[in-house]
């Protein structure tokens, strides 16, 4: 049977396909900012860069309580007591609580004997009583400060928890000031009211500057909206009603509402004066009064709403999307800022450009080893060729998912070019080993070559996503990167050069 050429094998097709791809993803599609240069679309951590770095404590107590009243007189009694918000978890064999606020275990014993309470014992005969908070409440704070970063626009921005009470933030270009002002402090919520034009002038993510002349400012989250009442899931009146996010006013927000709901006409004419919610100056939300509540609002205060945020499965998401931005004004529990640091941003240029260089030495090195061990070019070449297409294919993948490439990324780019090149010379060996062949001899080589590197690379796979589901820092993006690298290498790059070295040896 006669042979493809080269240029019509898949597997050679499909390495020149995903190489191109890549590429196009770095430089064409999306369209870089015209000050990229030769990085593209390529997001580099602030260690590359410059910029900032804060690690957040979450101020909260997790303690299981025994007491002879119900669960909710419980957590009512504690937030009065504590001026906290207290939430309830049913605990596997003990009441378990969050209070969102930190509490010494015995001010918290002390407070609990007025109800003849006390703080329960785990089965190993240790207190119940931890710092810290649920992981629900650790991914929504997380959630918020992430949704809070990107309506400021800061892209370059990476966020990881670790353990249930503390968050680490990376902001790329940011200098440690205003890195501190922007993510110790709460976001700014605003209610405004739609005095010109028509219904539809205002569309969700418009800044303020762009709706400025056409709205009136109605009431600031803060004062207007009444702290834990927006509602935790989307709410709808019936099954096939449209989804919504519920809150409640105060008395100064219901009161603001009704008067600029009258004074500009929403009560007469809710469609062209629609009610405009914007989280630091961007528009999050904007939609008519309905009928019903213009006609309350003409006669009373109303204190209870749901914006409303469509039908089906986009309703929900949308309404899901919207508390998450109501809540966005205060975070659920306060947050310390225990440590901080500043990588300047000459200093992040000087550890990019020895970064680039490293990455290219150790691929220039690589190649020289392989020269002195078969003396060939038409060895040597293919395999330069295919690990630069390994890294390109991972600078590819980085920039399609906007992974930010830090010093333990590109460490990891340069453990995949030590094990790829290792792979390629296995291939090489068997290839080489047997002589001239036939063709089928050839395949059961490259076959035996396989198995090795096959299981090689997924004991190292076995070991990085350790490493990586770990959530040790940065050392992530060095784990997922070398998963990425191994992943590429067995299922495109090393077939298509076992193709090639079949072919020209």
């Amino acid at each position: 049977m006669k042979e493809k050429g080269l240029l019509r094998d898949i597997r050679v097709i499909a390495l020149v396909f995903c190489v191109l791809a890549a590429l196009v993803v770095i430089y064409v599609y999306p369209r870089p900012s015209p000050d990229a240069g030769i990085n593209g679309n390529l997001q580099f951590g602030l260690d590359l860069v410059g910029g900032s770095w804060l690690q957040l404590k979450l101020k909260g107590t997790l303690v299981g309580i025994t007491a002879p009243v119900n669960e909710s007189e419980v957590a009512e009694f504690l937030e009065e007591q504590l001026n906290a918000e207290v939430v309830y978890y049913t605990g596997d064999d003990i009441p378990v609580y969050e209070i969102r606020k930190s509490v010494a275990k015995d001010t918290l014993a002390d407070v609990l004997k007025q109800i003849n309470g006390s703080i329960a014992r785990k089965p190993t005969g240790e207190d119940f009583y931890e710092e810290g908070v649920t992981p629900e409440t650790r991914d929504e704070t997380r959630q918020i400060i992430e949704i809070k970063l990107n309506l400021l626009g800061l892209a370059g921005t990476n966020i990881r928890t670790v353990g249930n009470n503390f968050i680490l933030v990376d902001l790329a270009g940011v200098d440690i000031g205003s890195a501190k002002s922007i993510v110790g402090t709460p976001g700014k919520f605003e209610i405004r009211i739609q005095t010109d034009g028509r219904g539809g002038d205002i569309q969700r993510w418009q800044r303020f500057e762009e709706i400025e002349n056409i709205t009136a400012h109605v009431v600031y989250g803060g004062e207007g909206i009444k702290s834990g009442s927006v509602g935790t899931v989307p709410v709808r009146e019936k099954e096939n009603a449209p989804w919504g996010a519920s809150f409640t006013l105060t008395e100064v927000g219901a009161g603001a509402l009704r008067d600029a709901a009258i004074n500009y006409g929403a009560t007469e004419n809710p469609m062209d004066h629609e009610l405009a919610m914007l989280l630091d100056d961007v528009v999050i939300y904007s939609a008519p009064l309905s009928s019903e509540l213009a006609g309350e609002l003409k006669e009373k205060l109303v204190y209870g709403l749901r914006a409303e945020t469509g039908l089906g499965d986009e309703g929900l998401e949308r309404a899901k999307e919207l508390i998450v931005h109501l809540k966005a004004g205060v975070l659920p529990v306060n947050v310390e800022i225990i440590g901080s640091g500043e990588v300047p941003a000459y200093l992040g240029a000087k550890f990019k450009e020895g970064a680039v260089i490293a990455g290219l030495v150790a691929l220039i090195l690589v190649t020289l080893v392989v020269f002195v061990r078969y003396r060939e070019r038409k060895i040597v070449l293919p395999i330069f060729c295919t690990l630069l297409s390994e890294i390109i294919l991972i600078l590819g993948f980085a920039a399609a998912i906007n992974w930010q490439l830090d010093l333990p990324s590109i460490a990891g780019i340069i453990a995949v070019i030590g094990t790829g090149v290792d792979q390629l010379v296995i291939i090489t060996d068997e290839v080489l080993s047997g002589g001239r062949s036939s063709t089928s001899m050839y395949r059961k080589r490259i076959s035996f070559a396989f198995g090795i590197i096959f299981v090689s690379a997924t004991t190292t796979i076995v070991a990085m996503l350790a490493l990586a589901m770990m959530a040790l820092g940065t050392l992530r993006g060095f784990a997922i990167v070398t998963i990425v690298g191994l992943l590429i290498g067995i299922f495109i790059t090393r077939p298509a050069y076992a193709r090639v070295i079949e072919t020209i040896v």
